[in-house]
């Protein structure tokens, strides 16, 4: 430290006003120099960043479309039941096309019982026919005097009776 001191007191005003100068400038280039490597590690990180986020994008858009796939399959399955069920009560394939938007639910149960609903108000096809859909009732027939019954019969048989008397 006395060998410092000394070496300063030798210097002139201007070689100290110099030499810190000089110090301060390799304090600037070296700060100069350290936010220059900090800012290169920072762009270093931020690519990296930028990249994950990228990857992070990627995926994000993935998994939105198997949300819409899902969601697809999802409203087909359901309609699928609709049509499963419609045709149990025996409605057409054009009848299920038409009225398959009019069935609410997404439960069987729901299902059933909307259209159940349904089969109230918009009757299904029947697959069998009315045997009396252009009939009328059957008439019955008047009933005949048992009195009359017993002549006819007694007149079938007369000739074939012997008589003993």
């Amino acid at each position: 430290m006395l060998e410092m001191n000394e070496q300063q007191t030798k210097q002139t005003d201007t070689e100290r006003l110099y030499n810190d100068l000089a110090d301060g400038q390799k304090d600037k280039t070296e700060e100069v120099e350290q936010t220059e490597q900090e800012t290169a590690e920072e762009e270093i990180y931020s690519e990296e960043e930028l990249e994950v986020e990228r990857e992070i994008a990627h995926y994000q858009t993935k998994i939105e479309a198997l949300d819409d796939k899902l969601a697809q399959y999802r409203a087909d399955s359901i309609a699928d039941k609709k049509r499963q069920e419609m045709r149990a009560v025996n409605y057409t394939d054009a009848q299920i096309e038409r009225y398959l938007s009019h069935v609410e639910g997404e439960t069987d149960a729901e299902i059933k019982a909307s259209i159940l609903e349904l089969t109230t108000e918009i009757p299904p096809r029947d697959n069998y026919g009315d045997p009396s859909a252009m009939n009328g009732a059957k008439q019955k027939p008047t009933h005949a005097d048992p009195g009359e019954i017993g002549r006819k019969a007694f007149e079938r048989i007369k000739g074939k009776l012997r008589w003993g008397w």
